[in-house]
């Protein structure tokens, strides 16, 4: 053999061995790609069985780890979705039982607006509302020393209610006194 036939030989060697070099880095290069894609979504015990595969079988196998995952995943939602139901169900009940403590308190706004004999707003605030599970425009009755039953607007003021003049009389309650609001 001569000189040149050697130095063919060396060179093709060295490119086969290149090229097998390359194809280990695409391969490489392929799974990082593919774990982080698929990162959060297919566990990475599943990924890593899978990614030795051929493309073509490679793709199959996630279709169908993410189609089995997503019936698996419809399921579980749908019990929560009846768990979580249950548990509204029950928490509303709980609520139209419970009552509030709030604090009697003085508007301006209010006083011009709604501050006048027979008026049945009051306005309650969001925090006390939400505790007791009441809508804007609702029926409470609220309690001290007798009770009334009063249509509730809003306030942003927390552990608030504002009522009429003619309604605290009523009840024998001043402004900062404590008075009991129950649902209706």
């Amino acid at each position: 053999m001569s000189d040149c036939e050697k130095l063919l030989a060396e060179k093709e060697a060295k490119i086969r061995e290149l090229e097998e070099k390359i194809r280990e880095l695409n391969k490489k290069l392929q799974k990082y790609e593919l774990k982080s894609i698929y990162e959060g979504i297919i566990p990475e015990n599943v990924l890593e069985s899978i990614l030795d595969l051929p493309p073509e079988k490679l793709v199959f196998e996630i279709g169908k780890y993410l189609k089995q995952s997503a019936s698996e995943k419809t399921k579980s939602e749908q019990f929560l979705k009846m768990k979580e139901s249950l548990k509204t169900t029950e928490t509303k009940e709980k609520i139209q039982e419970s009552l509030v403590n709030a604090r009697i308190g003085v508007d301006l706004a209010y006083t011009q607006k709604y501050d006048f004999e027979g008026s049945d707003v009051a306005f309650l605030s969001e925090d006390l509302a939400l505790k007791l599970g009441v809508k804007e425009g609702e029926y409470v009755t609220v309690k001290k020393n007798g009770s009334i039953n009063m249509r509730v607007l809003f306030y942003s003021k927390p552990g608030f209610i504002i009522l009429p003049s003619w309604v605290r009389d009523k009840i024998g309650a001043k402004v900062n006194d404590s008075v009991e609001v129950v649902r209706r």
